[in-house]
Formats: C-alpha cells, structure tokens, sequence
C-alpha cells in the first residue's frame, strides 16, 4: 500500500488503505450547518448514515490500540433541513455509541477554547431584527474527542520505544483545554482547522515514522503537520480542486528540523525548554 497519498474519493469507502496500518487519525468530519460541501448530504440521516460508513471504514484501518481524533460540533443546527426552525441536534453522542459498537472507545475528550462566537459567526447575532428572548446561544469552544481501537495499547510500542514529548509539553497538553484561535481567514476552504490543534494531538498520540489518516482531508493541515512532524500522511478528499492544492501544499513542506526526531528521555524532561507549543 502506498503511504504518503491524497486520494480523490469518497471515504466512505477506502478501499486503497488496507486493514490495520494507520496509527491515528486526525480529522474534522462536516459539521451539518449548511455548508457548500454538505449538499451531498439531503438529510439528517443521510448524514448520521456517513459519519457511521466513513467512521466504519476508520475503524478498520486503524491499527489495534490506535487512536482516532475526531474533532466535531457536538450539535448540528437544523434549521437548513428543519423548514428554518434552528433545532441543536446532538452529533457526538451518537458517533461514541457507534464506535463503541465496533469496538473503538472514548478514551479522551479536550475542549478546544476559540474565539467568542459573536465575533466570527452569521449564527449569533445582536441587532434590531433579532427579537428579545429568542436569542441564539453557540459556544465558544468545540470539543476534540479521543477514540482508541481496542482496550489495549499499541503492542507495537512500548515504553522502550521512547518518549517524544517533554513533561512541561504534557503539563499543558493534559489540562484539556486548549486555547487555540480559529483560522481568520478560510480562503482555500470553507471549514479549515489550526495547524496548532493538529500539532498537539500528533505529538500526543503517534511516534515518528507513524502514518496519519485524514479521511475528510479538506485543506489539507492534517496532512501538512503530519509531514512536518516526520509522519506519513494518507487522507481522501471529494473535490479535485482541493486535491491538487493540497499536493501543492506538501511539496513546499521541508522535514528538515531534526528536533522532531529527538528522544525526551523521563529524567531530562524538567530541564528541557518547551518546543512546538
């Protein structure tokens, strides 16, 4: 199987990545707010019924104790598909059943702290036609959910293996919130996600040399930090144009800086100054 490849094509089905190879997966699936890219999805249970077939497939090519990090809206606003009433569907409850009966766990969960939600969304609102009492709530943070395949750890691994972290890293890191601003600027996408919080899921969870699955590759960041971070990368993408953009993308990436590849042994930990965060 070919490592290191963005397919053009429906996750639903990933048939070009075999069984139990990839080592994390770090994605950000549709949100089911009315986006462009979700016209394919005509109702809510079409799109409850492709997070369970993409999800599916990530199960089995997750490798036994390998995670899948999924960051979604814990509630998906109806009013595209509600006759306009913004009814807050619950999303993430139901994906956790489902991977549950497949045998992949919640193992984590992380709130990633964003902007303030009047400053960046056509969703909340104050002005003269927004009558009083019929105010809309959206918070300002997302929740990053933490699967592992299994309830057993990688038995590729082991402590042996090295610790490629430093305790202060992971002082931050395990406080579980994250502060992280959202992309300002979504030009190359409708919907991208910060290289920051793809950063500290891949630094937390995988090893180098790891390969990293995107099943809903979009701009490409997970692909792009995995790269940088001496990962290998395999993603799907349902547009031709943002596959040629994000190919683009990876070839300007460098892997030059040998401080990803440094082993933190335990005892020097205290005494080494932060990186990456």
């Amino acid at each position: 199987m070919e490592r290191n490849k963005i397919y053009c094509g429906d996750s639903r089905n990933m048939d070009r990545i075999d069984d139990d190879c990839v080592h994390l997966t770090v994605t950000s699936p549709p949100y089911y707010v009315g986006k462009t890219y979700e016209k394919y999805l005509p109702t809510l249970e079409s799109y409850f019924q492709m997070l369970r077939d993409v999800f599916s497939e990530v199960h089995r090519v997750t490798v036994p104790g390998g995670k899948i990090i999924v960051n979604i809206g814990d509630i998906a606003v109806g009013s595209n598909y509600n006759g306009g009433f913004p009814e807050e569907i619950m999303v993430i409850s139901k994906l956790t059943d489902f991977l549950r009966s497949l045998g992949s766990y919640l193992y984590a969960r992380i709130i990633w702290e964003k902007d303030d939600p009047w400053a960046n969304s056509s969703h909340v609102s104050f002005h003269s036609k927004i009558q009083h009492a019929e105010y809309r709530i959206l918070p300002a943070w997302e929740y990053v959910f933490v699967f592992r395949k299994g309830k057993e750890a990688r038995k590729d691994k082991s402590s042996k293996d090295g610790r490629w972290i430093t305790k202060s890293e992971w002082k931050k890191l395990v406080h579980g919130v994250w502060n992280i601003r959202s992309v300002q600027s979504n030009k190359f996408h409708e919907a991208m996600f910060p290289e920051k919080l793809v950063l500290n899921c891949i630094k937390l969870y995988s090893f180098p040399g790891d390969t990293v699955l995107d099943p809903f590759m979009g701009s490409g960041v997970t692909a792009v930090v995995a790269k940088k971070m001496g990962r290998n990368y395999l993603g799907y993408e349902l547009n031709e144009k943002y596959v040629a953009l994000i190919e683009k993308k990876l070839d300007s990436v460098s892997t030059d800086d040998s401080a990803i590849f440094e082993y933190y042994d335990k005892t020097m930990n205290d005494k080494l100054q932060e990186r990456f965060i």
